[in-house]
């Protein structure tokens, strides 16, 4: 049977919210556990959301291709959604459990310390593997610290004095410890490091935002107020890419996702990632794949 094409959807905290009937007091920021049924979402994929999210598998196994990249999480991984993530899941298992944290970006810059989380949270998401699998006794300490922060969350009007602020202070040491467990040191992860680390943080976060508008190593440079020269040097001591490899590696997940997921013609997806014509589109994708994107649209 021919696959149907499907467009990518957009899941909003409030959709998930209802049909989860998640019930907190607490605006952007939402503790919960879910079972295999409550998992299942394949009717909605493959989809951005409009939140971010942090994910521990407690039982069972879930299959699920994360910008275009297959995996199979289990019992102790961890895994970091952020609004940019495209998500495909495939299969869950019956016995399959998770414990979640879903939160908005309004909710993250206003985190009880914005500079050290929020960045923090921008390292995360942007130059790692998603997916990090921890040992027994890290999963416990993050499924407790879960534990404390959904229970502050239920209950933060009960008893209002300091609630909100115990609850965001929570959540920071929440984020901090997830950023802990994904380093390859051991020592806690600092945002103050050096000026590299910072500026190819910022500028994943751009690409991220941007990549359809801007597709240019010297424009990425010029928002940044550096040289192409320092950029490309910078992105690829820390990544092993250069920035111009990191942009269009971006560029083309979209690209393929487009031509996988959808119906839109060539020349359409050659208009919404801004390319001056489908010629153009199509010579881009063939350098870099190898095919050109209606022998790659019949392949998948």
């Amino acid at each position: 049977m021919k696959k149907i094409k499907q467009h990518i959807q957009q899941l909003t905290i409030d959709l998930l919210r209802s049909r989860l009937d998640i019930n907190t007091t607490s605006n952007g920021l939402y503790v919960f556990d879910t079972d295999a049924e409550e998992m299942d979402i394949s009717y909605l994929s493959p989809y951005r959301s409009d939140h971010n999210s942090i994910h521990l598998i407690t039982e069972g196994e879930v299959k699920v291709k994360i910008n275009l990249i297959d995996y199979t999480l289990k019992k102790n991984d961890l895994v970091l959604f952020t609004s940019n993530t495209i998500r495909h899941f495939e299969s869950v298992t019956r016995d399959c459990r998770a414990k979640n944290l879903l939160f908005s970006d309004d909710y993250l810059l206003g985190s009880a310390i914005p500079s050290k989380t929020a960045g923090g949270f921008d390292y995360l998401s942007g130059i790692i593997n998603p997916v990090a699998t921890l040992q027994q006794h890290q999963a416990e300490l993050i499924v407790a610290q879960l534990t404390s922060l959904g229970l502050k969350a239920r209950f933060a009007q009960t008893n209002s004095f300091y609630a909100n602020d115990i609850l965001r202070f929570l959540f920071s040491a929440l984020i901090l410890e997830v950023g802990s467990l994904y380093q390859i040191e051991s020592n806690p992860y600092v945002v103050s490091g050096s000026r590299k680390e910072s500026i190819v943080h910022q500028f994943l976060k751009l690409v991220m935002k941007k990549f359809k508008e801007e597709k240019s190593v010297q424009a990425y440079a010029d928002m940044l107020h550096i040289t192409p020269k320092y950029l490309t040097t910078a992105t690829r001591e820390l990544t092993g890419k250069s920035a111009g490899n990191l942009i269009d590696d971006m560029v083309i997940v979209e690209a393929k996702l487009l031509l996988n997921e959808s119906g839109m013609p060539i020349a359409h997806i050659a208009e919404t990632l801004n390319f001056s014509d489908q010629f153009v589109f199509s010579k881009f994708f063939k350098k870099h794949t190898g095919q050109n994107p209606s022998g790659f649209r019949r392949s998948v």
